[in-house]
């Protein structure tokens, strides 16, 4: 008995693995610069995706820290397969970078105040947080989680 490794005997219903699926990738879109960032809280969680499109998509989401805050967390949780590290930036309102975390492996995290990496306190007021690939080309699926502890 020969086996039939060709393309013509691939099921017609069979597609390859995907990083992420149509619904994460417009999860919150447009999103895609700090001018269309989307307002979000705690409750929001994903599934989001940083997806194969041109120009490069980034992931923009706005926050608002009340008074009393004694800590921030933002948080990106994913699997880091080949060609899926992403990583993540914390800003002030005016898209000024206050934070970012570059790490390599699952899920990257900024806690605000925090030293590694370091993010002084977050005054009262609104924020951005950035999801990004990790090199040119990366893509992959991300949950989110964003935690604003009281004092």
């Amino acid at each position: 008995m020969a086996l039939d490794f060709s393309d013509d005997a691939i099921p017609i219903d069979a597609q390859p693995d995907a990083p992420y699926t149509d619904e994460q990738c417009a999860y919150m879109e447009p999103n895609n610069s700090s001018a269309e960032a989307v307002a979000i809280t705690p409750a929001d969680t994903g599934p989001a995706a940083i997806c194969d499109e041109a120009p490069e998509d980034h992931d923009f989401y706005k926050f608002t820290v009340p008074a009393a805050t004694a800590s921030v967390t933002v948080k990106i949780n994913f699997t880091n397969r080949a060609g899926g590290d992403l990583d993540l930036k914390v800003l002030d309102a005016a898209g000024v970078m206050l934070a970012q975390s570059r790490g390599f492996l699952d899920g990257e995290t900024i806690v605000c105040p925090g030293l590694a990496p370091r993010c002084d306190a977050l005054p009262p007021g609104d924020y951005l947080f950035e999801v990004f690939p990790a090199l040119v080309g990366a893509v992959n699926s991300y949950d989110i989680s964003l935690m604003i502890a009281p004092m």
